[in-house]
């Protein structure tokens, strides 16, 4: 076998001069590389839930509009699992380099309060990016009992202390926080029932048996709409498009119940500035298309947008409020 053997011995001028002609030329090439406009490459974007769901719909929704202005493919790469944990680590411990993103939902946030032990930190090791749009709840109770207003509820759930429940789809859910807050709003205790998912609480809703849930109203409008469910109030600032009769809790005498959902773009930490604010320019635009909005809509989603800044404040302030509701009303999960 011939073996190669490199020595330090000089060089010849010719050699020295192309030698240095040629570390000039990787310097150049290295340089522009380095300077390459964002993004010379495609983009990858994590959604750590199910594909089929509607953060998965609205995210492919939105990412095919975010490729076409950036002039790169985004592909969609769906991690589940651990509440959104496990997608959310992959990225965290990606690259800071603004080709390796995160679309979350308000669980983001909740997580900290909920699972101490984390294997990132979801405000420390990730940044926002821009807010996708708000998801306003509804407070919907069951066709079966007598309250027909929020205030009925609260006096009717005073009265029965015992039938006072409300569903939601597991523990540590929105559904769950959203209903914790407005027992703590309110001055009631209710009595939680967790259940896998939205669908299988709706019998127990529309006999009765449970007495109220918080969700989206792209899931409860339609049982509204069917005469199973009674429509008392929704979390949005204003009231919403599909449900016009539906007053705001703040009309229904209950500012302080504002329990509405998120989702939103995120990147590792210490994604340099100016491909955070590329995307978030290119997202606002994505946003503010009318017929992208008007799908949101249709999702029960409320157009945000927002600089990177703005977002990552709003995460700060969300995880600080949903841990006072964790911590006062004792709940913790499996």
């Amino acid at each position: 076998m011939k073996r190669t053997t490199i020595t330090n011995r000089p060089r010849g001028p010719r050699l020295t001069a192309c030698l240095m002609a040629a570390a000039l030329a990787c310097g150049i090439a290295g340089a522009a590389r380095a300077d390459a406009p964002y993004p010379s490459k495609p983009l990858r974007v994590v959604v750590p839930y199910t594909p089929g769901g509607v953060s998965d719909a609205v995210t492919r929704l939105v990412m095919q509009k975010l490729a076409e202005r950036l002039g790169q493919p985004v592909v969609v790469e769906n991690r589940p699992g651990a509440n959104g944990m496990i997608g959310s680590d992959n990225v965290a411990k990606s690259a800071p380099d603004g080709y390796s993103l995160l679309v979350v939902v308000a669980a983001h946030s909740i997580n900290p309060s909920l699972y101490p032990k984390m294997s990132f930190d979801p405000v420390r090791d990730l940044t926002g990016v821009s807010q996708i749009g708000r998801i306003p709840l509804l407070l919907v109770s069951s066709a079966q009992l007598p309250p027909g207003s929020v205030k009925e509820l609260v006096s009717w759930g005073k009265a029965h202390p015992d039938k006072m429940t409300f569903a939601s789809s597991g523990n540590g859910s929105g559904a769950h926080l959203a209903g914790e807050l407005f027992s703590q709003a309110v001055g009631m205790r209710m009595t939680h029932v967790p259940y896998k998912g939205v669908s299988p609480a709706l019998p127990d809703l529309f006999s009765g048996q449970v007495a109220m849930i918080f969700d989206s109203v792209q899931t409860m409008m339609p049982q509204v709409k069917a005469g199973k469910l009674k429509a008392l109030a929704i979390t949005s600032p204003s009231r919403w498009p599909a449900a016009p009769d539906v007053p705001t809790m703040a009309e229904a005498g209950y500012p302080a119940v504002t329990a509405s959902s998120w989702i939103g773009l995120l990147a590792p930490a210490k994604t340099p500035k100016v491909v955070l604010d590329k995307l978030s320019g290119e997202m606002d635009a994505v946003l503010h298309q009318p017929d992208i909005k008007a799908r949101l809509i249709e999702y029960g989603i409320d157009p945000v947008g927002g600089t990177p800044d703005q977002f990552q404040a709003f995460i700060k302030d969300e995880a600080v409020r949903w841990a006072g509701v964790v911590r006062k009303g004792g709940i913790k999960v499996e």
